[in-house]
C-alpha cells in the first residue's frame, strides 16, 4: 500500500484553503436573517445606510489632509483620490475644489435622506472628470472589502424535501418533521432545489414590516445621535446621521414582494417561517462585474427593463406555490448599479430626448417599467465636456434640467507644480527607455499652464488692486497660483494685497463661458509631446531642450490643436511666445542649482545675510555687543561686514543715515503688524536685487571656470585641467548628481546651455 505524501502544491493549496476559509468566516459572507438582525442591533450605524451615506462614509474612511496653499490658504484634500490602497497608482492630481464639491453634494444627499439630482462633472477634455469618478469607484471596491464597509443583501433559498420536511410545495408531503430548521441559509447546495438571487440587492431590513422596521430604525437613530455607537463603530467626521428614506419608507422590489407575500400567506402569517428561507449575503462592490458600480458609455437605449423569470427551465424546481405565479426579473444598468453608483460617461453626447427620462429618474429615484416601478437607491454621476453643456444651456428647457442637476466644474489645472506631478506619474524612464533629465516635465507643465491662463480684468477688482492686476504677466500669474510668489520688485504692501486677493483673481472668470482653465493644452496632448520628445535621436535623454524642441513643433500645428487658434491677448494666449519664457525659467533654475552645487550663495542665504546685517546694525545703533554663537564670547558688531554689505546694497547716502532709515522702516512695519520674519525681501526689494546682482557679478569668473572644467571632464579632457580646478569641478558634478539628479548627458546639456547663454566671456 502506497502512503500518500504531501507535495509542495498540495501544501500550498491546503494553506490557501485554510486562510480563505478563515477570511470568509471573519467577513461574515453568509448568515441567517436572525444573525443579520443581531448584527444590525450591534452596529446600526453601519447597517442602516443609503447609497449616499455609504459613499460619504467611504470619504471619511480614507480621511482627508490639509494642504497649505501658498496663495489660496489651506485647502482640504480627500485621500481616497490618492489611491493609497494601490501605491497611488492612477491617482488624481490636484482638483481639490472639485473633490470638495463632490463631497459637499454627497453629504447633502445623506442629510436630506435621498438622492434627487444628477451630479454632472463638466470641463474640457482631459481635465480628470472620469478619473475623479473612477477613483471613487475603486475606493468603494476597496471599502466594501473592509469591515467598516460591509454591505448585505439576501437570497431566497428553497431546500429539497428531505431538508424542509414541510408541505408548502416542496415535494409530496410524505415525510413530515415536527421541528423545522431555524434557517435554510446554510443548507448545502446539493440539498437546495432552488435559490433565487436578489434582483435589486434589496436591503435585508426591508423584509421586516414597515411599522416594526421604523421602530427599530428610530431606536437605532436615537442611540447613534446620543453618542453611543455600536461595537466596532466610530462616529464619522461631522456625523449628522439620518435614517435613509429608502429604509424608512421603502419596500421590497416587486419580485421579492411577490415571493414574500406568497410565502407569508402559505405559512399563514408565520414570519419566522418565511424568514427561514432568507440567506443574507455580503455584497462586494465591483466595477468589473457591475455589482453596484456601473459605467455607461454614450448610447441610445434605456437603462432598465424586465424579463420573465419563471419561464426559465432552470427554475422548474421552484416550489409549486411559486411556479404558479409569473415572476419578473428587472435588468439593465440601473438595476446593476442599485445601492451604489452609476456613471454616465459623456452623457450629453446623447440626444436630449434619450436622457430626458434619466433626469426624472434622478429626481424621483424611481423608474417606471412596463409592468412595475423600481425604486432606486444609488448616486447618479455623469460627465460632459463644455461644448455639449453650452449647447444644452441654449435649449428651451435648460432651466428645468438645471434644477435637477448639481454641476461640478473640473477645469484644467492652473498650478504647474501639480501639473508636473501628472507627467511624473505618467511618463517614466521605464516607459520611454531613457533617463528623464531634471526639469523636463516642469518645462512641459509650465508651458501647458501658461496656455490656460486668461488676461485678468482689472474692472472686476477693488480700486487698489486694479493697477496690480493689470500689470500681471502670465508667468506672474502662474507663480502666484503655484507658490504664492509675487512679482519681483513688488513692495510689501502690494505683495500682501495681491496674495490676499489671489482667490478672487483665480475665480474672477468662473461665471464666464470661457473661464480660466477651460481652454489651453490638455494633459493628454502634453503626455504625447513628452513621449515624442523622448524619441528624438539628437537628445540622449528626455531633457528640457528636447521638450522645448517639441513645443516649437507643436505650436506650428494650428490646424490640429484648437487652442492654438486663439489669437494672442497681449502677453496672454501667446503660445509661441511662452516658449522662450519657459526656457528662461529653466535656465534660472539651472543657474540656482549650479550655485548650490558649487557651494556659492543661494537665495535662502541672501535672506540670512540680510538678517545677519540687521542684527549687527541694531546692536551697533545701541552700542551693544553681539554674542558669538560659536565661541560664546561677546564681540563688537563687525564693521567690515556692515560696510561690505552696504557696498553690495549700493548705498548712496551716509551709512548712519541709511541704517537709521532702515531700522525705522522695519519698526514701523512691525508696529502695524505688517512684517513677518520672511518678508524683508518684499519690504526692501531694491536692496535684495542689488545684493544678489553684486554677488552674482563677483562670482561669475569662478562659475565660468568651474563649469568649463566640468564640461572638459564630461568630454574626456580631464587631464588638461589644473589639479585644483579638476577637484572643484568633480565635487560640483558629484553634487549635481546626488542632490539634483543629473546624469552625465543632462549635466553636459545644462552646463553647455549656461556657459553659452549666461557665462560667455
Amino acid at each position: 500500500m502506497t502512503v500518500p505524501t504531501t507535495t509542495p502544491s498540495s501544501a500550498l493549496l491546503d494553506d490557501l484553503r485554510t486562510r480563505l476559509k478563515a477570511s470568509f468566516d471573519a467577513h461574515r459572507h453568509v448568515m441567517s436573517f436572525e444573525q443579520y438582525l443581531d448584527l444590525f442591533i450591534e452596529t446600526p450605524r453601519l447597517q442602516a445606510r443609503s447609497a449616499s451615506q455609504y459613499v460619504l462614509d467611504c470619504f471619511h474612511h480614507f480621511g482627508s489632509t490639509p494642504l497649505p496653499g501658498s496663495a489660496f490658504g489651506t485647502t482640504r484634500r480627500w485621500k481616497l483620490f490618492d489611491a493609497p490602497w494601490d501605491a497611488e497608482k492612477d491617482r488624481v492630481v490636484g482638483q481639490e475644489a472639485a473633490q470638495e464639491a463632490i463631497y459637499r453634494i454627497v453629504k447633502n444627499f445623506a442629510r436630506q435622506r435621498q438622492v434627487n439630482k444628477l451630479v454632472l462633472l463638466h470641463g474640457p477634455n482631459g481635465s480628470a472628470k472620469s478619473s475623479l469618478v473612477g477613483t471613487m469607484l475603486r475606493a468603494l471596491e476597496v471599502y466594501s472589502e473592509r469591515a467598516e464597509g460591509a454591505l448585505y443583501s439576501f437570497n431566497w433559498v428553497f431546500p429539497s424535501k428531505k431538508v424542509s420536511k414541510k408541505r408548502l410545495g416542496f415535494g409530496d408531503g410524505s415525510e413530515r418533521s415536527e421541528e423545522p430548521l431555524t434557517s435554510f441559509a446554510f443548507v448545502d447546495d446539493e440539498d437546495v432545489d432552488a435559490r433565487i438571487p436578489p434582483d435589486l440587492r434589496d436591503h435585508p431590513l426591508l423584509l421586516l414590516p414597515r411599522a416594526e422596521r421604523r421602530g427599530l430604525l428610530q431606536q437605532a437613530h436615537e442611540r447613534i445621535m446620543s453618542g453611543r455607537p455600536g461595537a466596532g463603530e466610530t462616529e464619522a467626521e461631522g456625523d449628522e446621521y439620518q435614517v435613509p428614506e429608502s429604509l424608512w419608507s421603502g419596500d421590497l422590489s416587486p419580485r421579492n414582494r411577490q415571493i414574500f407575500d406568497l410565502l407569508y400567506a402559505s405559512y399563514q402569517g408565520d414570519l419566522r417561517r418565511v424568514l427561514q428561507h432568507v440567506q443574507v449575503e455580503r455584497i462586494m462592490l465591483s466595477r468589473r462585474y457591475r455589482r453596484a458600480l456601473v459605467t455607461v458609455e454614450p448610447q441610445m437605449h434605456v437603462d432598465a427593463s424586465v424579463r420573465q423569470l419563471t419561464g426559465d427551465r432552470s427554475l422548474t424546481s421552484l416550489p409549486l406555490v411559486l411556479q404558479s405565479t409569473t415572476l419578473y426579473e428587472p435588468f439593465g444598468d440601473l438595476v446593476d448599479a442599485h445601492r451604489g453608483i452609476i456613471e454616465y460617461n459623456d452623457l450629453l453626447k446623447r440626444p436630449i430626448d434619450a436622457f430626458r427620462y434619466l433626469i426624472s429618474t434622478c429626481e424621483k429615484s424611481s423608474v417606471a417599467l412596463s409592468n412595475q416601478t423600481l425604486y432606486l437607491d444609488l448616486l447618479f454621476l455623469a460627465s460632459s465636456n463644455e461644448s455639449h453643456l453650452n449647447a444644452l444651456k441654449e435649449y428651451a428647457d435648460w432651466a428645468s434640467f438645471k434644477g435637477r442637476m448639481e454641476l461640478v466644474r473640473v477645469p484644467y489645472l492652473r498650478c504647474y507644480l501639480a501639473e508636473k506631478r501628472i507627467y511624473d506619474d505618467q511618463v517614466t524612464p521605464e516607459m520611454v527607455h531613457k533617463r528623464i533629465a531634471p526639469h523636463a516635465t516642469l518645462v512641459a507643465a509650465l508651458w501647458a499652464v501658461l496656455t490656460r491662463l486668461r488676461r485678468p480684468s482689472p474692472e472686476r477688482h477693488q480700486k487698489a488692486m486694479k493697477p496690480i492686476v493689470g500689470s500681471l504677466t502670465p508667468l506672474n500669474k502662474a507663480d502666484l497660483y503655484a507658490t504664492g510668489r509675487t512679482p519681483k520688485g513688488y513692495t510689501l504692501d502690494k505683495a500682501r494685497l495681491l496674495r490676499a486677493n489671489a482667490r478672487a483673481l483665480a475665480d474672477e472668470s468662473f461665471g464666464d463661458r470661457g473661464y480660466e482653465g477651460q481652454g489651453g493644452a490638455s494633459p493628454r496632448e502634453m503626455k504625447v509631446l513628452l513621449l515624442n520628445a523622448a524619441q528624438r535621436p539628437e537628445f540622449p535623454t528626455l531633457s528640457p531642450l528636447a521638450v522645448l524642441a517639441g513645443l516649437k513643433d507643436l505650436v506650428a500645428q494650428r490646424s490640429v490643436y484648437e487652442f492654438l487658434r486663439a489669437e494672442p491677448d497681449g502677453p496672454y494666449t501667446d503660445h509661441e511666445g511662452f516658449i522662450p519664457a519657459v526656457r528662461d525659467r529653466w535656465i534660472d533654475l539651472c543657474d540656482e542649482e549650479l550655485h548650490r552645487a558649487m557651494g556659492l550663495v543661494s537665495r535662502d542665504q541672501y535672506d540670512e545675510f540680510f538678517k545677519r546685517y540687521l542684527t549687527h546694525v541694531s546692536h551697533a545703533s545701541r552700542g551693544e555687543k553681539i554674542l558669538n554663537a560659536i565661541t560664546g564670547a561677546l564681540e563688537e558688531p563687525d564693521r567690515a561686514f556692515l560696510e561690505t554689505m552696504e557696498r553690495h546694497f549700493k548705498v548712496d547716502k551716509a551709512a548712519h543715515e541709511f541704517r537709521s532709515d532702515l531700522l525705522g522702516r522695519i519698526g514701523g512695519a512691525s508696529q502695524q503688524g505688517r512684517l513677518g520674519s520672511n518678508e524683508y525681501r518684499e519690504l526692501f526689494p531694491t536692496l535684495f536685487e542689488n545684493l544678489e546682482a553684486s554677488y552674482y557679478e563677483a562670482q561669475r569668473p569662478t562659475i565660468r571656470r568651474v563649469a568649463t572644467a566640468a564640461l572638459k571632464i564630461l568630454s574626456g579632457e580631464a587631464e588638461t585641467l589644473a589639479v585644483a580646478d579638476r577637484r572643484h569641478a568633480e565635487e560640483m558634478l558629484g553634487r549635481l548628481q546626488s542632490d539634483f539628479g543629473y546624469c552625465e548627458p543632462s549635466a553636459r546639456e545644462m552646463l553647455g546651455t549656461l556657459l553659452s547663454e549666461r557665462y560667455r566671456e
